[in-house]
């Protein structure tokens, strides 16, 4: 198996997790991104949970499409965002068009995955992104694998496994990424961000 399905723990806690994302999401952390798309691209929203990254994407006039596995995230979204296409589909099960959009947004949405898993994702987007399309990547920071439940015992759990900056960085250059920025951000478990986040914005060279 190539990758550990955390969909049933999104579907669980849809509704929790949009107070919480309501409360404490920084809409700034797709500000970069944002900076380096052209004038009306149509850009995907891989893995978009709530729909509030959707949001942001919208009020720069970019056309918005949400990917969301779990059903009532997915509904949760379109109720946020209406009239907006939103995707139910698996990432894994993913193959866009080649070339149909001018970014790629995977926030936090790749990190539940096995590298070979991540990698086959990364290769479809990469196809599915025009020449110059940007692809904005933020996964959880650190080694190892562990398995979250959030307090929920008896509930499904999800796994986290982070990156670190060079693998993640080899990986995109080997897909054919042109890497343009790296960042970081601090954990802060008070607004559930369980370990140090790395930012990685690249584009699809030539």
């Amino acid at each position: 198996m190539l990758h550990d399905d955390s969909t049933s723990f999104y579907q669980r806690h849809a509704a929790r997790l949009l107070q919480h994302e309501l409360k404490h999401k920084e809409l700034g952390e797709i500000v970069p991104f944002l900076e380096l798309l052209r004038p009306g691209d149509r850009v995907l929203d891989l893995g978009c949970g709530s729909g509030l990254d959707l949001q942001a994407l919208r009020r720069a006039g970019f056309e918005a499409v949400g990917l969301e596995g779990a059903v009532a995230r997915a509904l949760i979204a379109r109720e946020l965002n209406p009239g907006v296409e939103i995707l139910e589909k698996n990432f894994f099960f993913y193959s866009p068009k080649e070339g149909e959009w001018g970014g790629v947004w995977a926030n936090r949405a790749l990190h539940h995955d096995a590298p070979e898993a991540v990698q086959r994702v990364v290769a479809a987007l990469f196809r599915g992104l025009r020449v110059g399309g940007v692809f904005g990547l933020v996964m959880y920071e650190g080694t190892g694998a562990f398995e979250d439940r959030e307090g929920d015992l008896a509930g499904p759990s999800r796994m986290i496994r982070p990156w670190s900056e060079k693998p993640l960085c080899s990986m995109l250059e080997q897909t054919g990424f042109k890497i343009l920025k790296v960042g970081r951000k601090s954990a802060d478990p008070a607004r559930g961000l369980l370990m140090p986040s790395l930012f990685v914005l690249s584009e699809r060279k030539g």
